[in-house]
């Protein structure tokens, strides 16, 4: 396993709301944005990843009761629950923090399934045998209007509405984390990315850039690829990613 990440200011927005971590030896990847206003955005990022990392890691290596290996859609579920607390508290307790969130999407490698949850509009995708496949579904309000039918993806990738989310984590006291699960096989590529960088390039370019990579030294240039190529579309948002191969 192989992982690379990357986090960037990206050329308008004056501080980076966007925070990322990841550790190698356990297989777990974490990628948050930000948002609130005076700083909040950057400090709720960052709460809601120091949270997730500090459960999955508590939780890597142990067993239920029964002996079976840890049922990680259940720890990841929890991980972002208690994020979602730990941001909603101290928005709740300080005026200056009032009403900030963040999006928050973390992925598990556990032997050859990798586990994906999320809240808010940040992604998860998997490239294998030469295909993309987005493994998560923004929750945002363009998504919404896709699904019904009202706008066309290509639409919603130009809505000036596209940043609206319709769940994030630290809003409200409780939030719905979404969980999936695929195979991981030999060479796959796991991608977490925030909307900094598909707001600025589509899926055709990202599944470009990956099957251009191919061995695990070139994991650090696919996403500087990536990002390089979202600054010279524009960099209107902080973009971030992490990317791991299997």
């Amino acid at each position: 396993m192989r992982i690379a990440a990357r986090s960037d200011l990206g050329k308008v927005r004056d501080n980076n709301e966007d925070c990322l971590a990841y550790d190698a030896r356990l297989g777990i990847v974490v990628l948050a944005d930000g948002m609130g206003g005076l700083r909040a955005g950057e400090i709720a990022s960052a709460i809601a990843v120091e949270a997730v990392m500090e459960h999955l890691s508590d939780r890597a290596g142990e067993r239920v009761d029964n002996g079976t290996p840890d049922d990680f859609a259940t720890a990841l579920r929890e991980a972002l629950e208690l994020a979602n607390r730990r941001v909603y508290a101290l928005s709740d307790s300080k005026d200056e923090y009032a009403g900030m969130g963040t999006t928050l999407v973390v992925g598990v490698l556990r032997g050859e399934r990798f586990i994906a949850a999320h809240v808010g509009d940040s992604r998860a995708y998997r490239f294998s045998a030469g295909e993309l496949a987005r493994l998560t579904a923004d929750h945002s309000l363009v998504q919404l209007l896709v699904e019904q039918g009202i706008l066309s993806p290509a639409e919603a990738r130009r809505s000036p509405n596209r940043n609206i989310v319709t769940r994030a984590v630290g809003i409200e006291a409780d939030v719905e984390v979404d969980v999936v699960e695929v195979d991981a096989g030999p060479g796959d590529v796991f991608l977490l990315c925030s909307d900094g960088l598909t707001d600025m390039i589509d899926d055709t370019t990202i599944a470009r850039f990956c099957a251009e990579s191919r061995r695990d030294d070139e994991l650090a240039h696919l996403v500087d690829r990536l990002i390089d190529a979202a600054l010279a579309n524009g960099g209107l948002d902080n973009v971030s990613v992490v990317a791991l191969r299997t």
